[in-house]
């Protein structure tokens, strides 16, 4: 059986710029696109988001920041307008142009 073990007994013959702009490569391969929405997307969200907020119901948010998505669960608590934010219950907030879905089911 042969056993590999890949860059690693390659290593020992890269320079160490190399090696870096490897590991650079491979975290770019991790990388997602902002997804973009188009008017008639960004007006569901924002009527979603009212509804949510009015009916105090539990939200999961699709948020892309720093080239990665995410989500992240809690009751919207308020909106900002001027700083551009959302924040839920527990403090913490989200600038507007992450969110890119809500999910929303009413909390009984």
């Amino acid at each position: 059986m042969i056993r590999d073990r890949g860059n690693i007994k390659w290593n020992a013959m890269m320079l160490p710029e190399h090696v870096e702009l490897l590991r650079e490569w491979h975290e770019k391969d991790d990388y997602v696109k902002k997804p973009e929405l188009d008017e008639w997307a960004l007006q569901e969200l924002s009527e979603q988001l009212q509804i949510a907020y009015h009916n105090k119901a539990e939200v999961e948010l699709g948020l892309w920041e720093d080239n990665h998505i995410f989500k992240a669960t809690g009751i919207i608590s308020a909106f900002n307008v001027t700083k551009g934010t959302l924040s839920f219950e527990d403090g913490r907030k989200f600038p507007f142009y992450s969110i890119f879905s809500i999910t929303y089911s009413s909390v009984d």
